[in-house]
């Protein structure tokens, strides 16, 4: 009896520890932080191990399967909201205009975003891109006002591994102080990089 109750919840918490290991493991991956999670990864394959062979030795209990489907399930969520609670990457985002882009970019500027605008030559003739670099807590306020004052625009976002922050107009909206910007490797004998704590 003790076995068929506390086997599921035990299969359950390791492999939400596990596949959240996994999300976090493949989120530092594509930030370059290689040695980390080649270390995660061991642990990652030590826990899926361990959890997938009692769920495997034990096909008889159906709980033993629902304890690891659970796990999964919680386990993806913790991920995500770690990698994006902890990142703090600053997001990019990008759109392409017809034209000089003076509209879109003075109405985005009118609500306090820093845009740069660049001039391009588009599938059309003449076009505009417009950047803006904010922290990833206002994505969905930048991509509402992109799509209300450039709803024909193409529009593109990408996080940002590093990013330099610089003073700005009062009004305007920038990278938060306490955003976590990722120092770029350098060697010993080069000067730090000064990023913000």
């Amino acid at each position: 009896m003790w076995s068929t109750v506390v086997q599921p919840v035990l299969i359950a918490g390791m492999v939400v520890l596990e596949v959240a290991v996994w999300q976090v493991r493949v989120a530092l991956a594509t930030r370059g932080r290689k040695r980390v999670a080649a270390v995660l990864g061991a642990v990652n394959a030590v826990l899926s191990v361990v959890a997938l062979g009692q769920v495997v030795t034990n096909l008889d209990r159906p709980a033993n399967v629902a304890g690891y489907a659970v796990g999964v399930a919680l386990g993806v969520y913790l991920g995500v909201v770690a990698d994006g609670r902890f990142a703090g990457d600053p997001v990019e985002h990008r759109v392409v205009v017809p034209g000089d882009g003076s509209g879109p970019a003075g109405e985005l500027r009118a609500r306090g975003w820093p845009v740069t605008a660049h001039p391009a030559v588009g599938l059309g003739g003449a076009a505009t891109v417009l950047f803006v670099v904010v922290d990833p807590g206002r994505t969905a306020e930048i991509e509402r006002d992109l799509g209300l004052f450039a709803p024909d625009g193409f529009h593109t976002s990408i996080r940002l591994r590093s990013a330099a922050r610089v003073a700005l107009p009062p009004g305007f909206v920038g990278v938060a102080e306490g955003a976590r910007l990722l120092r770029s490797i350098r060697n010993a004998a080069d000067d730090p990089v000064p990023v913000a704590s």
